[in-house]
């Protein structure tokens, strides 16, 4: 009786763990822990304004003449077709530079196994102005022969204030 009782409740676990979550296969993406898993070329880690837990990276730049953000770079499991790439992101006076790609981005770029760039990043995300927290998702389909993906949370050619919370990306099935 004893093992028909485990074996329930272990069946209940994986359906309520399959259910309600797949893996985030970002990591430290609601950065509690600094900057670890991250390229930190101008971020902080701010207690201040946040979407959730006790922090989020804030990237400040005071001129459009630069290229300023973090970006993390993650290998593609097998068999993954599809990825849902999101992050909650809020921005304060945020004036981009002279180009029309310039701003508050998030965007994906696919790797080969070369750690080749594989054509134009993925826009998720470009903000300009001032926005509260808003959530930026999209779901891309993998290119054939990506090995890896980099998610660039910059402030590219852009003054301003750019927060940035909970970035994630899930395997779609």
């Amino acid at each position: 009786m004893k093992s028909y009782i485990m074996t329930i409740c272990f069946s209940v676990f994986l359906m309520v763990d399959f259910a309600y979550g797949q893996k985030n296969l970002v990591l430290n993406g609601g950065f509690e822990d600094e900057f670890f898993g991250w390229n930190n070329n101008g971020g902080m880690q701010t207690p201040y304004n946040l979407k959730s837990g006790k922090y989020s990276c804030a990237i400040v730049t005071p001129n459009a003449d630069n290229w300023v953000g973090i970006d993390q770079t993650v290998k593609i499991p097998k068999k993954v077709q599809d990825i849902e790439f999101s992050a909650w992101i809020a921005t304060t006076n945020v004036v981009k530079g002279k180009n029309d790609w310039d701003g508050a981005i998030f965007t994906i770029v696919f790797l080969d196994s070369q750690d080749k760039e594989m054509g134009e990043g993925v826009n998720v995300g470009r903000i300009t102005g001032t926005t509260d927290w808003t959530l930026y998702q999209k779901t891309i389909k993998i290119p054939d022969k990506a090995y890896s993906f980099k998610i660039l949370v910059a402030m590219g050619n852009a003054s301003g204030t750019m927060l940035v919370d909970d970035v994630a990306a899930v395997k779609v099935d």
